[in-house]
């Protein structure tokens, strides 16, 4: 009884606000006229149960339940007030019997689905805890408790299985699942991350998924971070993200593991279109010092890899100008020129050791001073 009752109070308010305006009336304004007497007192019987189930408690609340029933036998809200005055009076039996008959009335009464919420999570069964909390947040999408139901029904994973599977019908809430996670606790966060590695991949947008994975590089869950990416954003097969810039947007923030753009005024830097369509990014430096012109964050297992570059329309003069860096800083000292490929020019090539120094590493492309290049095609792999 102690958890049914914690767990509905979770909503009381997402409850009290699908009444109807007469109720809001009656509710806000309890002095106000109100249709009583049969069979015009709906909203009015309505109302003043709930007025009576929170400030005189609930067994004074049943009467005026049970009245508005009367009028309207087959409302749904109506007959849930008279559960929630049972349970909230321990009248549980009562309170089963009557929630029953306004699970038979609709899926849009909040407190029917919250209370079948709760008797599905106590019961273990997860699949119909889904339903019904996909029910109630398909209404409430940004509802403030959703985020405790979520993590109620996540807590286990047959829970977590069943959320997948309602995900990937791509519910109204489905977008609000990972966007809004800045104030979730790390367990939570785990949680989501998944909820979304069992619903598989093809189910997210990358812009869904790229601000997702940003809060959890701030929380410092990296490899979850790159996990949760390349369900949304799968652009590349190397552990370098986009790396024909097909997807690079310089009209929004970066996030995530894109490509990170240097914004000083003495480097310009623009997207042009090679013979074929593909994007490749052009580069000129008129600074008097070498300077970050294109950074990314990556995660990566210590060992050997390979980077690989191409410089199309480019000299190889002006090739060697660009020096490339992946540390776990931002230092030019770590920079080193890549190695010309032969009989594959313009390709250039370095291998780099990854150790366990770093979760994660920033590879930095370097240009030096008054340098002009064009960049594509940069690939990372391991050895």
């Amino acid at each position: 009884m102690g958890k049914s009752i914690a767990v509905t109070g979770l909503v009381l308010l997402a409850a009290l606000s699908v009444l109807s305006g007469s109720d809001r009336q009656s509710r806000d304004f309890p002095a106000s006229p109100s249709f009583i007497g049969w069979p015009y007192d709906t909203g009015g019987a309505r109302a003043r149960a709930i007025m009576a189930l929170v400030k005189t408690g609930p067994a004074s609340a049943i009467a005026l339940a049970r009245r508005s029933i009367l009028s309207d036998p087959i409302s749904a809200p109506a007959v849930s007030i008279l559960g929630r005055s049972q349970l909230y009076a321990a009248q549980l039996p009562e309170a089963h019997k009557t929630f029953m008959v306004a699970g038979q009335l609709g899926w849009r009464d909040s407190m029917t689905q919250i209370y079948w919420l709760d008797q599905a999570i106590q019961a273990a069964d997860y699949r119909v805890a889904a339903e019904r909390l996909d029910a109630l947040l398909r209404q409430f999408p940004n509802d403030e408790n959703g985020s405790k139901l979520l993590a109620l029904v996540s807590a286990a994973p047959e829970g977590r299985d069943a959320l997948a599977a309602r995900l990937k019908l791509k519910p109204a809430w489905a977008e609000s699942y990972v966007t809004d996670v800045k104030n979730l606790p790390n367990d939570q966060l785990l949680q989501r991350v998944d909820v979304i590695r069992r619903s598989g991949p093809g189910n997210w947008a990358c812009r869904q998924t790229s601000s997702f994975a940003q809060q959890l590089i701030n929380s410092q869950n990296l490899d979850e971070a790159q996990q949760v990416w390349r369900m949304g954003c799968p652009s590349s097969t190397s552990e370098v993200y986009d790396g024909g810039f097909e997807q690079l947007d310089t009209t929004r923030p970066t996030t995530g593991f894109d490509w990170v753009l240097s914004n000083r005024g003495d480097a310009e830097i623009s997207l042009v279109q090679d013979p074929f369509g593909h994007n490749v990014l052009a580069v000129e430096v008129s600074a008097t010092i070498a300077l970050p012109i294109v950074r990314q964050l990556v995660v990566l297992k210590p060992g050997s890899y390979r980077l690989t570059w191409r410089t199309p329309d480019t000299g190889a003069t002006e090739a060697q100008a660009l020096r490339v860096a992946l540390s776990c800083g931002h230092d030019y000292a770590d920079a080193v020129p890549g190695s010309a490929v032969p009989g594959r020019a313009p390709t250039f090539t370095h291998d780099f050791v990854v150790d366990g120094r770093c979760p994660a590493r920033q590879l930095i492309f370097w240009l030096a001073p008054r340098g002009r290049v064009r960049l594509d095609d940069i690939a990372l792999e391991r050895i």
